[in-house]
């Protein structure tokens, strides 16, 4: 790996380790602070130390040190995990973040950043017994790091730990491994050798002239570190090694511990091969272990862990014994997972344009396999359709993340803005399985956002207020997410005051954007509140007030292709329904023309196609009754001016011609027709987006290249449903008026 790339991947896995602080914290608010939860955020703030000083990014290595001390000392119950120290960490977890966003370079020229370090050391004083008025220093940070030596409670803590990766083109090279370690028996004595043979591979994969073997090697010596570092220096550079002094430090262990490989092991194992505990030593504690539960089995006790008999007997420190079996959870969990891997978003969108263009040639190939009759021909490119599909499904997948990652963001920002509020609001987050197109997730962060924040502010009522209409004193907050009929739903809730349809209506007429005499239905009325520059809100606020967010949020998710819905009743609360695609990226369509324009319908709107000329328009109107119910429709080639290719000198006769076809389309709750003059099936669609020229054109959300090299249209359903309905109100109210 080169720097670069090692620098970057220190960067996503320091933000990841800062996510799950900030959920852990989180956690330890609702409940008591447990030590598996201790051990995790000790373990990220270790990790982002450890790995921040690799690269001598001192000012996080110094800054995370403390951070680090504080969260051992709430693990070793020798300081109370308060609110106060709550949300002090949660002020250091932000105060990291921006670390990490900010190079050394930088922070050495920004004093304030400086003193804001300086600022939260010196909040966190009170759970230290050190003097925090400064920042720490490298060699008070080896003083502390001394203090915590393994050799207090190892049973070899008069020897050398030495970890020895040496590399796989030591022998190629001409060197002897086993030179080493004679060379190590003239500086002291091996108490201890334990062979790692993990990479060993099979028969018919091994080459003689390859190391596959390291080594972990305990040496009693009272040789100094150098003199043992120069054993080495022939194949230092090439090799990974690791040595540990006869006071080994804990966290030296906790490291070790933590860049073992992600494998199915055993507690003994783990023990073993970060050197805390030797082989012999285990196998005397396993016999201990199994005459134990022999004992007791005929009590119906519970059996012995083999981490107890450790401890008990005073073979590994506890806190060795608890890294080890967060490890051990920690494989079995991603073993349970499957195996992962880490894969640039950039070469995955590429994969999924690759495999758009095969969709593309695929459709050509069958156009030209049609033309031809030829059976044999035809059965093939239906296989290679088939084959198509099972690969752009299985791509598109790769592109789909559960939404949760999304959701958990908001639990800080509603605790912290509950706070900033005086507000006690609860928030519950159901569906964060729900998996959608990456993009989407991320385009959704700031609608939601906004919503959220506006039902903080605006929605849920202040304690006292709840209290005078007799509501529980917490506020609930809800989001939830769920597929329904090929679409993901994402609901926001409240059960705050709800919107004030007099008030929003009072407020749209003084704005000039209703009239005074406008007659508005409630999904019409609460919709004005993304008009642009529209708020209610008697005074502005550091959270919302200037009606610049809400209508945000309808064009982010227009441009998703998806709409929202309201539902709010005064005095009970506010319901956001955000309906959205999976994926913008691949598509089933339904491929339709009306005078030799082409369309493409999202198949997952289709409900069916019926034959509209065999209908009659209720009262002149587009509309009509289908099994009692009244469907509202639009005529596609009206609505887009088209016109036809040949003149018709008889009108009806025209217009009955081009509207032969109706395609059924639902989006929500909503059902509405598009009326077409061809049906021609089905198609694989891949999606292309407009340029800037056509974002004004309503009704069309992209675009897609035909096997013969036409272009479709993608009809936006959401927007064409809405705007059916729309002149179905309005000629009723015409007739009424």
């Amino acid at each position: 790996m080169s720097l670069d790339a090692a620098i970057e991947t220190f960067y996503i896995e320091a933000h990841e380790h800062l996510e799950a602080m900030e959920n852990i914290l989180l956690q330890i608010e609702e409940a008591e602070p447990s030590p598996e939860l201790l051990n995790d955020i000790f373990r990220s703030a270790h990790t982002i130390k450890g790995s921040a000083g690799i690269f001598a990014l001192e000012h996080i290595v110094n800054f995370t040190h403390v951070v680090e001390n504080i969260l051992d000392k709430a693990r070793d119950n020798n300081i109370v995990f308060d609110n106060d120290l709550l949300n002090v960490l949660f002020l250091c977890q932000d105060h990291i973040k921006t670390l990490v966003n900010t190079s050394l370079d930088d922070f050495q020229q920004n004093p304030e950043l400086q003193a804001q370090s300086q600022e939260l050391i010196t909040k966190l004083a009170p759970w230290t017994d050190t003097n925090t008025s400064e920042l720490p220093t490298e060699q008070t940070s080896e003083q502390d790091e001394t203090s915590q030596s393994i050799q207090e409670s190892s049973n070899d803590n008069n020897c050398w730990h030495i970890s020895l990766r040496l590399s796989e083109d030591c022998l190629r090279n001409g060197m002897d491994p086993l030179s080493f370690i004679k060379f190590l028996e003239t500086l002291g004595e091996i108490k201890h050798i334990e062979t790692i043979t993990e990479n060993f591979p099979n028969a018919e994969d091994f080459d003689s002239e390859t190391l596959y073997f390291a080594y972990e090697i305990a040496l009693q010596s009272n040789a100094d570190l150098e003199a043992i570092e120069n054993t080495f220096m022939f194949v230092k550079d090439d090799s990974d090694i690791t040595i540990l002094p006869p006071d080994a430090k804990i966290d030296d262990y906790l490291a070790l511990i933590d860049s073992l490989p992600e494998e199915n092991q055993q507690l003994g194992d783990i023990l073993v091969k970060c050197g805390s505990l030797t082989r012999h030593s285990l196998e005397q504690a396993l016999n201990e272990q199994q005459q134990t539960n022999q004992d007791i089995s005929s009590n119906n006790a519970p059996s012995s862990k083999l981490g107890e008999v450790l401890s008990q007997n005073n073979l590994v420190p506890e806190k060795v014994i608890a890294a080890a079996l967060t490890k051990q959870k920690q494989t079995q969990t991603n073993a349970n997972a499957g195996k992962q891997i880490r894969i640039d978003s950039n070469r995955l969108d590429h994969l999924i344009n690759l495999i758009g263009e095969l969709v593309i040639n695929q459709q050509r190939i069958d156009l030209l396999a049609g033309k031809t009759k030829s059976s044999p021909l035809i059965e093939a490119v239906d296989d290679f359709e088939d084959f198509t599909e099972q690969i752009r499904d299985a791509a598109l997948k790769l592109r789909m993340i559960p939404i949760g990652a999304t959701f958990q963001r908001f639990k800080r920002l509603v605790r912290d803005t509950a706070q900033e509020l005086n507000k006690n609001i609860e928030l519950t987050i159901t569906g964060s399985e729900t998996e959608l197109d990456r993009v989407m997730v991320e385009k959704l962060a700031d609608p939601l956002t906004h919503i959220v924040r506006n039902a903080m502010d605006h929605g849920l009522e202040s304690i006292e207020e709840r209290a005078a209409t007799n509501k529980t004193t917490k506020g609930q907050l809800t989001l939830s997410a769920y597929h329904d009929a090929g679409h993901v739903v994402i609901s926001i809730s409240d059960d705050g005051k709800g919107i004030n349809k007099d008030k929003v209506l009072e407020k749209a007429i003084a704005k000039g954007i209703v009239a005074s005499d406008g007659k508005l239905s409630d999904q019409e009325l609460f919709h004005l509140i993304f008009h642009p520059g529209f708020s209610t809100a008697q005074q502005i606020t550091n959270l919302s007030g200037r009606g610049v967010g809400m209508d945000v949020v309808k064009r982010n998710v227009e441009a998703l292709q998806g709409n929202i819905e309201i539902q709010s009743n005064q005095g009970l609360g506010t319901q956001f329904i955000i309906r959205l695609p999976l994926t913008l990226a691949i598509i089933d369509g339904f491929h339709v023309e009306s005078h030799h324009t082409h369309f493409i319908i999202p198949q997952a709107t289709i409900i069916e196609c019926i034959d509209l000329t065999s209908h009659q328009d209720i009262d002149s109107k587009h509309c009509i009754n289908l099994r009692g119910e009244m469907i509202p429709y639009l005529n596609i080639s009206e609505i887009f001016n088209l016109k036809p290719t040949k003149t018709i000198s008889n009108g009806q006769q025209a217009d009955k011609k081009i509207r032969t076809e109706l395609v059924i389309v639902q989006f929500g709750n909503d059902i509405a027709g598009i009326a077409v003059e061809k049906l021609n099936g089905e198609i694989q669609t891949v999606v292309k987006p407009l340029g800037p020229i056509f974002h004004s054109l309503k009704g069309i959300g992209g675009s897609s290249l035909l096997g013969n090299g036409e272009i479709a249209f993608i009809l936006d359903v959401p927007q064409l449903i809405e705007l059916a309905i729309k002149r179905d109100g309005q000629n009723n109210m015409s007739k009424n008026y």
